[in-house]
């Protein structure tokens, strides 16, 4: 296959309420979507998702990179996997801008073999179990809302928290009292702690059903994170820590964490991804495959090579959960906590509901 043109949409979709965490207030999300044009019959779909408190990406930054350097890079090359692949991460571009195209170029391959997008990664199940998010809010609300997602039927909570040490004591004791002993905590505090207050709240709450603590101090202080893992009191997650590669080889290389939250717009999408997965499994360590409130094409791209590594046991891909109904949503068959993928549709498996979406060439 040969790409030709490319083509560019804006998805803008409003949440059923606000996303809160330590760092941002989320109400409506805009992405941006790409569609690949080959010699073929085949057509690529991605998805970028700009987080600017997080990496400090714009949408503006990634259409222009997407415009100026991406799509003149890419046009009129065969698409051969690794050829294009490494054409494309070598661009100095922002991940996001990378990732989107990544996505597109892996849906047409995947077409090309006439496979789900997770076949062809080599998944072996259809289905993977997520998280749900309670957003950082007075330990009160944060009880309702997580009996809430118990009464769903959701099994693993992820409970943001932030510099509050006396609330985020007084949260996690909240949603105890209305939760099963079962029931597992995935806490993130969003880099809002230090390693003091850190280990006060540990030391202050039960641990008993906590799975891990995400992030729980700024990306650039390993250190701290290396002495709370020391400790053993519970899992040491990386999040903001790692975007690369060689973030990865780093943290794993000095026994910095636990487990890897890999996530697709931080990291260039699923080339990279892969690579982070494989090297932390020859460390024997487990990852989440994770999401940053993403539009459903690029959460689809994340489900999809979440299934494909044997050691991503967590997943925490509930933004769908948070978006206002979209013919887009259909593709994750959600049943509770469930996302099950359809194996029988090629690619990402969203060609016969996109048609309506209006795209425009690029320039």
């Amino acid at each position: 296959m040969t790409i030709l043109k490319f083509e560019i949409s804006k998805l803008n979709m409003s949440l059923k309420k606000p996303f809160i965490t330590a760092l941002r207030r989320v109400d409506a999300i805009e992405d941006i979507i790409i569609k690949i044009h080959t010699d073929t019959d085949l057509v690529g779909y991605g998805e970028a998702c700009a987080v600017t408190a997080i990496t400090g990406t714009t949408n503006a930054q990634i259409l222009k990179e997407l415009n100026q350097e991406i799509f003149p890079a890419l046009m009129h090359q065969n698409i051969e996997a690794e050829k294009v692949f490494t054409l494309l991460h070598q661009l100095r571009t922002s991940p996001e801008a990378k990732a989107c195209v990544d996505i597109a170029l892996y849906d047409l391959l995947a077409k090309e073999a006439k496979l789900s997008l997770h076949r062809y990664l080599g998944a072996q199940h259809t289905h993977l179990q997520t998280d749900l998010t309670i957003s950082v809010n007075t330990p009160q609300i944060m009880k309702e809302e997580s009996l809430k997602a118990f009464q769903a039927g959701f099994s693993i909570l992820k409970v943001k928290l932030d510099d509050n040490l006396e609330q985020n004591i007084q949260r996690v004791k909240a949603i105890n009292t209305v939760i099963t002993p079962q029931v597992k905590l995935r806490l993130d505090p969003n880099q809002a702690l230090n390693l003091q207050s850190c280990l006060q709240m540990l030391q202050a709450i039960p641990t008993h059903n906590i799975e891990c603590i995400e992030q729980p101090f700024v990306a650039e202080d390993i250190e701290a994170m290396k002495k709370l893992k020391a400790k053993e009191i519970v899992p040491v997650l990386a999040d903001e820590s790692l975007f690369s590669l060689d973030d990865a080889q780093s943290l794993l290389q000095d026994e910095a964490v636990d487990s890897l939250n890999i996530k697709l717009m931080k990291c260039g999408g699923i080339h990279t991804a892969i690579k982070i997965a494989k090297l932390a499994y020859s460390y024997h360590k487990e990852c989440m495959i994770g999401s940053m409130l993403e539009g459903p094409i690029s959460l689809l791209a994340a489900a999809h090579f979440g299934l494909s590594q044997s050691n991503i046991s967590m997943a925490d891909l509930d933004s769908p959960l948070y978006l206002k109904e979209h013919p887009l949503l259909s593709p994750f068959h959600l049943q509770n906590d469930t996302i099950n993928l359809d194996e029988e549709t090629q690619g990402l498996g969203i060609d016969s509901i996109i048609q309506d979406l209006h795209f425009f060439p690029t320039p």
